[in-house]
């Protein structure tokens, strides 16, 4: 009865770090008495918006850091989040409600969409993330529109790392 989904829920992975570490081309064929390596390592994450860049640790300790962009006119919200949604190949919506199509070469999103969503004193915010882009002289400035952007191929590794309910910080 178990599914890989199931399975990165109850341990707070994702699909597709299991997925990775099991070399599985077909998600949906695993057998009872499948032997599974399931991650159960806890990531977080903290944006620096002076560095432009985006920290991510392992229980406590560095991982990793990626270069980012941020939001001009200091539009990027600081405080205390987590993943929320994530969705490969994202719709994006402009702020008159119009649909832009993945792969439309005017959808900003690139290629991963993860919501931010505010906890504690952060409160409600709603339509920043993190997610990826196709113009990569957008990295290490102001330029979006308030998410943190990075390379399409930043936030694809990232998007494997980071489960929904990974704390996210967001500091100057």
């Amino acid at each position: 009865g178990d599914s890989i989904l199931r399975l990165a829920q109850k341990y707070g992975t994702t699909v597709e770090l299991i997925e990775t570490n099991n070399l599985i081309a077909n998600p949906n064929l695993i057998k009872p008495g499948d032997r599974l390596r399931v991650f159960t390592g806890k990531f977080a994450a903290r944006v620096s918006k002076t560095k432009c860049d985006l920290v991510v640790t392992l229980n406590g300790s560095f991982f990793k850091r990626y270069r980012v962009g941020i939001g001009k006119y200091d539009r990027t919200p600081v405080g205390a989040f987590v993943i929320g949604e994530r969705i490969p190949e994202p719709v994006w919506w402009r702020a008159d409600r119009t649909e832009i199509p993945y792969g439309d070469k005017e959808n900003i999103l690139g290629t991963r969409w993860m919501a931010l969503k505010g906890v504690g004193e952060t409160g409600d915010i709603k339509g920043y993330g993190i997610h990826g882009t196709w113009d990569d002289a957008t990295i290490g400035k102001a330029e979006s529109l308030g998410c943190v952007r990075l390379r399409n191929a930043d936030v694809e590794e990232l998007f494997v790392l980071l489960p929904t309910g990974t704390p996210v910080t967001i500091g100057e």
